[in-house]
């Protein structure tokens, strides 16, 4: 049994110098400074214990045994500190102060054991070799070291588990929890075996810390892509470039999302951290559309911003897995350009109502007629009005026929209205009848009349429906005009005579 823990003595030994050589590799870089305190620490007990078992000075075994009791706190709360960096937090500084007060504490009593025998009940005097300091009996400050060691063991312990458990989806904090749980399970093994099983001259506290030591190396420094990612610059690389960005594993779980974004759309971190890249769409759906290709819908919501997504898949040194980098680039620029070359092309701007071209890709769409209503009209005599009122009159009819078109059709929903020509417009109402095209026509025509000449609009209206799904749209909008064209036939003469007679008493004849 001796000689098994001797050997493994060794090998902890050993675990301790391997993260200490490839650590002193980075002494400029301040991103693993905990680790790095963790790692040089277990060093230096590992070369405590080796001048402990190979001096032959007493006085200098029984101190430098002694000196272990602080170092056991030391390396308790760097693995705090290291796990509080891992999970982005900050110390308080209440716990910095105490824990500060607490190894003083811990170094004072060491140093004067020899006369208090507060840790152990030995002396200097009392031993004859270094195994006698491993069989003393313990005294009352040991065991308020004991406590405070675990106490900030504990804290540290359950703040990482909280922290994981919260993004248990991705595949690098599954393995962080794995290495975390058996790390966590060896400690409590070695120290229960050494408090109440194995009287043995070999520390297993100093063997579970270090391996321990050794594990949070493993995770932080060599396997773990989220740490990785945050703290070799990349991240604050990424943080202060225009672009948005997202990094997600290989599953396409979010590690890691712009803060840029999530104050700018008030998502939360921790709705969206674990969560697949999907999550956030549909959590943004509303707000945002992110797309990968230059395919420009035509029906551009100007209350949406819009991204542009590339991804490109990543690997980190030393690391037997990889995972994605997306970059958002915010077009909604472009797109509000987008929306304004679209509406130029497929809006008149005199009157507000669709233009040709856009009624003319809208009829080409149309694949069921039945019970599409038709509504043709037209201004009667706007040439008249032109030559004799001025130009500015025609337009004013023009609006003004608009704005009651929309007045009266206000309610009525999925319709599409437009100025086709000139002096034409055209108005389509899906799942109409009859009667409603009727009373729809008679509310136009009411609402154009009026006892003074100069505020009336004459407007001539013809309606069609395929009642029986037997006629194409262009048959439709055929019968439409030519009822339009009857009613023009007949009243357009009558509203001309009327300007011109109005013209002529009020003597405002214009060429």
């Amino acid at each position: 049994m001796k000689a098994l823990f001797g050997i493994l003595l060794v090998i902890t030994a050993f675990l301790s110098v391997i993260p200490f050589v490839r650590m002193s590799m980075n002494k400029g870089d301040k991103k693993y400074e905990c680790l790095k305190l963790l790692i040089y620490t277990s060093v230096f007990w590992t070369l405590l214990i080796f001048i402990e078992r190979t001096i032959t000075d007493l006085t200098i075994v029984y101190y430098t045994h002694m000196l272990g009791f602080p170092i056991k706190f030391l390396l308790s709360f760097l693995m705090f500190c290291t796990i509080f960096q891992y999970v982005e937090k900050k110390i308080p500084n209440i716990i910095l102060v105490l824990s500060s007060l607490v190894f003083i504490a811990d170094l004072y009593f060491a140093l004067t054991n020899s006369k208090t025998q507060l840790i152990l009940k030995l002396s200097i005097s009392d031993i004859t070799t270094f195994s006698d300091l491993y069989f003393a009996s313990y005294g009352v400050v040991f065991i308020l070291h004991f406590i405070a060691c675990y106490l900030i063991l504990t804290i540290a312990v359950l703040l990482l588990f909280v922290f994981l458990s919260k993004r248990k989806e991705i595949r690098q904090y599954k393995a962080v929890t794995r290495m975390l749980a058996i790390s966590v399970a060896i400690v409590l093994t070695f120290n229960l075996l050494e408090l109440f099983v194995i009287n043995i001259d070999v520390d297993l506290t100093y063997i579970s810390l270090v391996f321990t030591a050794f594990i949070l190396y493993e995770i932080i420094f060599n396997r773990d892509m989220i740490f990785n990612l945050r703290t070799s610059g990349r991240s604050e690389i990424l943080s202060n470039m225009r672009e948005m960005y997202i990094l997600t594993d290989r599953d396409k779980r979010i590690i890691e999302i712009s803060k840029l974004f999530l104050n700018k759309y008030k998502i939360k971190d921790e709705d969206i951290i674990g969560k697949k890249f999907e999550n956030l769409i549909d959590l943004t759906r509303d707000k945002v559309f992110i797309y990968s290709d230059h395919k420009i819908d035509n029906n551009l919501d100007e209350l949406k911003d819009y991204y542009h997504l590339r991804e490109k898949k990543f690997k980190l040194k030393n690391m037997n897995d990889f995972g994605y980098m997306m970059l958002l680039y915010d077009e909604t620029q472009v797109y509000k350009l987008l929306r304004e070359l679209n509406k130029l092309s497929n809006f008149d701007s005199m009157t507000g109502l669709n233009n040709r071209n856009y009624i003319e890709n809208k009829l080409k769409q149309i694949k069921q007629t039945k019970n599409l209503g038709v509504i043709s009209l037209d201004l009667n005599a706007l040439k008249v009005n032109n030559d004799y009122l001025g130009h500015d009159r025609g337009d004013i009819l023009l609006k003004g026929l608009a704005d009651r078109m929309k007045l009266v059709l206000a309610d009525v929903k999925n319709k599409e209205m437009a100025r086709i020509g000139g002096d034409e417009f055209l108005v389509l109402i899906p799942n109409a009848t009859l009667p409603f095209l009727n009373l729809k026509k008679e509310e136009i025509l009411k609402a154009c009349d009026n006892q003074d000449i100069e505020k009336k609009i004459s407007v001539s209206i013809g309606i069609a429906i395929d009642e029986e799904f037997d006629t194409s749209i262009y048959q439709l909008i055929k019968k439409a005009d030519h009822e339009m064209y009857k009613m023009k036939n007949r009243v357009s003469p009558i509203y001309k005579n009327e300007i011109l007679e109005y013209i002529k008493i009020k003597d405002q004849f214009i060429r």
